[in-house]
């Protein structure tokens, strides 16, 4: 059984986040309006771009437990912007987990937040730059506090409870062709505690670099803005900052 599922972290590659094909019968929408320009920690690629002046993320909602993850309905997911905080659009799960949120900019600098009734850590999603087209798969995963005191655990992090005040950050490293990056270091200014995936798919904070998935932590860091980045022998790696709380999870790709 793995402990600590959240290495299908791996499946936020830039490979998945594809143009947007419509959104499903069964989910949520709501459009928003956008609060301001620009801000740090959002995200783009490739893909056509919204008709209208409208950007749609789309994606599935699921829940990361100890036996893998489930699609989940009736999650709350809000984008905003990053420089402001300015509510740019929201939707709901839907049934199958399924959502989809319709911005209305042609590009948006910012976050997605879920949140989930009952004993569920809050999840932001930062990808790496600013958002310039529709984009399809977005994933947010909803984590018990059951399976967030298990990753804890394993990072040798037992401290950082509900109420810590302290901030927790899982990193995925890519190349240029969106694949896991393995070997590279993460780092951040301010820095926390680093882990990595190990051979068992486990986290620990005795590796180096991140395996084969290219994930890495970055948990119990002071809470605010972080710069973001990685290094590797041979590859240079984009730095970003995103907005750090506390006592939520916040996930985020670096990227060459």
């Amino acid at each position: 059984m793995r402990l600590v599922p959240l290495a299908v972290l791996a499946s936020l590659t830039g490979s998945a986040w594809l143009v947007a094909c419509g959104s499903s019968n069964n989910n949520s929408t709501t459009d928003g309006n956008p609060g301001g320009s620009g801000g740090s920690g959002g995200s783009g690629g490739s893909g056509g771009s919204g008709g209208n002046g409208t950007l749609t993320l789309s994606g599935i909602a699921k829940e990361i437990s100890t036996s893998g993850s489930t699609p989940l309905p009736g999650v709350a997911i809000v984008a905003y912007n990053a420089s402001d905080d300015s509510m740019l659009g929201s939707a709901t799960s839907g049934s199958d987990g399924t959502f989809s949120i319709s911005v209305h900019a042609t590009s948006v600098d910012g976050y997605l937040k879920g949140t989930y009734p009952g004993n569920y850590k809050v999840t932001y999603l930062y990808p790496p730059h600013a958002i310039t087209a529709d984009y399809a798969n977005v994933p947010v995963y909803m984590v018990s506090t059951n399976t967030y005191g298990a990753a804890n655990f394993l990072l040798g992090n037992s401290g950082q409870g509900s109420n810590s005040g302290k901030g927790w950050v899982a990193m995925l490293v890519e190349d240029a062709n969106a694949a896991p990056v393995a070997g590279a270091a993460i780092s951040s200014n301010p820095m926390g505690t680093i882990g990595y995936n190990g051979s068992n798919g486990l986290p620990t904070t005795t590796g180096s670099g991140t395996g084969s998935d290219g994930i890495g932590y970055d948990v119990n860091i002071t809470a605010g803005t972080v710069m973001v980045s990685a290094t590797k022998t041979g590859a240079t790696f984009q730095s970003h900052s995103i907005k750090v709380r506390p006592d939520v999870i916040t996930l985020t790709l670096v990227t060459e």
